[in-house]
């Protein structure tokens, strides 16, 4: 690999994954390499995690952002192509998108500018070109650098025939006498109780969990009593609290006040184990373990039953979240934007949030403290991450990969446990 930097219009769906550049930027279906009829789930599956294999070398390296712009597309589409619902929704939009992209209006990876008036494309979407825009860039960087020298010419002659004052008044000081401080090295304090991590108590309390005007098992409309109150983590779990207790952040975005990222559930799940077998968290009542389902979803809607916790309009989820429009393709320090109303931060975005249950469809009848089944083909996710669109993050979306992938959005929030809580 080069060690140049990419250039401008440097096409990644093309140089690594072999798309024509005249179908760039690809369909979903393209983007994967399968046919718009295949509806195989391993197939699909198995598709999106051959595209990310070609593209997860360029991590790391002066390619680092088409990397996550391109697998962040690959995992968007795997989500969308495995689960009806979307994919019917996103079916409505290619025709659309095929045309806009036939006529090189969208362009995912490279800066929006304006499309001249009755001008040709004849570089990446969304760039103008033409030599007259080439002469005038180039006069204007001339003009630019002529000004430069002719300020820095009157000016800096005179400053060097003048005199510093603070200068020439040091110099006349006699030399001061330097002393060895010698400073005492400070010990490490102490952990906090759950490293600081924050809670908001939530009462038991029922509500209808699901997804309105859908009729899917996967998202049906359906009552669930959350029996007793529980301690939800205010915000998700922060690199520098992961890393107090596990030693190490895998985090590929990386900030200390930023989500822990990249984590499986296996991860996840190890991190409340080794945080409760602490002997301060032992000695005060407190265990630490992943929400289930449904107090997740319980402390999302914070009492509202609306797509998202502030109604159903997509246009104020800036407000509320880092997601694909506001994000810029990475993780931010959590708690910066707007809470919902119980006072939680982050609920969608930011980072994709693990749950306790394997995924099941939901039942039609009333349920009681839900856990999920046994075992299933993948544990649940919640809330969708920075890379994602709206659509993936509302108050009922449902996600669920296997409990070994650690993808670059994922992440998690935990439930305190405590002897007050339990009685």
């Amino acid at each position: 690999m080069s060690a140049t930097q990419p250039p401008a219009d440097f096409n990644p769906y093309h140089k690594w994954l072999g798309i024509p550049e005249k179908k760039c930027p690809p369909t979903f279906y393209e983007l994967l390499g399968i046919s718009l009829d295949e509806e195989d789930r391993s197939v699909i599956e198995s598709a999106a995690k051959r595209q990310r294999t070609h593209v997860e070398d360029y991590l790391g390296t002066e390619w680092n952002k088409f990397a996550n712009q391109v697998i962040s597309q690959i995992d968007e589409a795997e989500l969308t192509l495995v689960n009806p619902e979307l994919r019917r929704e996103y079916d409505r939009k290619v025709s659309l998108f095929k045309k806009r992209r036939k006529n090189r209006q969208i362009d995912p990876y490279a800066p929006r500018r304006a499309r001249p008036a009755g001008g040709k494309n004849n570089r990446v979407v969304g760039e103008g070109s033409g030599l007259l825009r080439d002469y005038a860039g180039i006069v204007s960087i001339l003009a630019i650098a002529f000004f430069g020298m002719a300020a820095a010419s009157f000016w800096l002659p005179w400053g060097k025939l003048q005199a510093d004052p603070e200068q020439s008044e040091q110099v006349n000081e006699p030399p001061v006498e330097k002393k060895e401080v010698v400073v005492k090295a400070e010990e490490p304090p102490e952990l906090q109780l759950g490293v600081g991590m924050e809670f908001k108590r939530l009462p038991a309390g029922t509500f209808v969990m699901g997804k309105k005007g859908n009729k899917s098992p996967n998202t049906l409309l359906h009552q669930v009593t959350i029996s007793k109150p529980f301690d939800m983590g205010i915000h998700e779990v922060t690199q520098k609290q992961y890393e107090a207790i596990m030693g190490s952040n895998p985090s590929q975005y990386p900030g200390p006040d930023n989500p822990v990222d990249s984590i499986s559930w296996h991860e996840a799940n190890e991190f409340c184990q080794k945080l409760s077998a602490r002997p301060e968290e032992k000695a005060a009542g407190n265990v630490y373990r992943l929400p289930t389902e449904a107090e997740w979803e319980y402390a999302c809607r914070a009492g509202t039953s609306t797509v998202f916790c502030f109604g159903d309009e997509e246009s104020l989820l800036g407000e509320y979240s880092w997601y694909k429009q506001t994000a810029q393709s990475t993780t931010h320090p959590v708690g910066k934007k707007k809470p919902n109303p119980w006072g939680i931060y982050d609920m969608y975005g930011n980072a994709y949030e693990w749950c306790h249950d394997w995924f099941e469809p939901y039942p039609s009848e009333p349920v009681t403290d839900p856990q999920g089944p046994e075992t299933s083909r993948g544990r649940v996710l919640r809330g969708g991450g920075f890379s994602n669109s709206a659509t993936f993050c509302g108050s009922g979306e449902r996600a669920y990969v296997s409990p070994e992938i650690n993808r670059h959005s994922y992440g998690f929030r935990v439930v305190r446990e405590t002897a007050s809580v339990q009685e």
